[in-house]
């Protein structure tokens, strides 16, 4: 839903709207982990159940989307065009944009995954049950959510509208040193996770939808070919390289001490890019640029 919403808006209205939708997707992010807590009471299995069965919802809501916003349909039938590996490694090539935005989309994974596996790891130490890692994780869940559903209800809109785009795409990885830095002093289970629910919730309600808006100034082919590569082999290969570092440290104390001067790095490269994307998008919608076009070649 959230890129078929794009598809049929432009950039003030996705400023606008996008922080609502995000808001509202919340209702079921922290359901879930609610009932999540009560792990030991209801049972795993019925919770897998209950899971599978939301799942067959979808279709149906996106069935009613299509139907209320007869556009979406013309973008969802977009998004069926195969995308290829190499196709997509041709956009990035050709437009330095695109590369600015699989770097704001990307190094997130990367850092994400190695402080969710330190969080993984001590859980393993600290708990003896799969249903109370199951509770536990439930709390974290509705943690992050009501983050997220906060921030994104009062705070999402109010960012981008009056601090900008390119500030609000900076604001994200300079969070991210404060959070890499404390979690490096204190490296507990319980500071690992708070540090993991402002990740995930500053992650959904504000570098998401700032990601997303950064598609808005491109052609509907550019659109889909660019996100769909990103997000398909762009996201996971950002995971398996925060897997792949996390493999080379067998024991917490080496993976603490070694992995947050790497975060830092990648830090700072991730802010250099989000600032650089920033500012391309900001001139490309006061100069009118669609990229795809033929004028917008020498210029993204």
């Amino acid at each position: 839903i959230n890129a078929e919403y794009m598809g049929i808006s432009d950039t003030q209205s996705a400023k606008a709207g996008y922080g609502l939708i995000i808001w509202g997707a919340q209702f079921g992010s922290i359901g879930g982990p609610t009932l999540g807590r009560y792990a030991k009471q209801l049972g795993l299995t019925f919770l897998m159940v209950l899971g599978s069965f939301t799942i067959f919802l979808v279709p149906i809501g996106v069935s009613i989307f299509v139907k209320a916003f007869p556009r979406s349909r013309e973008v969802a039938m977009q998004k069926k065009q195969q995308t290829g590996m190499v196709e997509g490694v041709k956009l990035l090539a050709k437009h330095r944009y695109l590369l600015g935005v699989f770097g704001v989309a990307t190094f997130y994974e990367v850092i994400g995954t190695i402080l969710d596996y330190q969080f993984k790891f001590q859980l393993d130490s600290a708990f003896h049950s799969a249903e109370d890692v199951a509770a536990y994780m439930g709390s974290f869940g509705q943690w992050s959510n009501s983050l997220t559903f906060i921030f994104s209800l009062l705070g999402t809109g109010f960012f981008i509208n009056h601090f900008g785009l390119t500030w609000c795409l900076v604001l994200f990885p300079l969070s991210i040193v404060l959070v890499i830095l404390y979690v490096w002093a204190n490296p507990s289970v319980h500071v690992l996770f708070y540090a993991m629910v402002v990740i995930k919730g500053l992650s959904y309600a504000l570098n998401n939808p700032c990601k997303e808006i950064l598609y808005i100034p491109t052609t509907k082919d550019v659109k889909f070919k660019a996100k769909s590569w990103i997000d398909m082999f762009g996201g996971r290969g950002a995971k398996a390289l925060g897997s792949l570092i996390n493999a080379q440290f067998k024991t917490h104390v080496a993976l603490i001490s070694y992995t947050a001067p790497i975060n830092l790095v990648i830090v700072a490269i991730w802010t250099s890019v989000a600032l650089y994307t920033g500012r391309t998008n900001q001139r490309m919608v006061e100069n009118n640029i669609v990229l795809g076009e033929a004028k917008s070649t020498d210029v993204v």
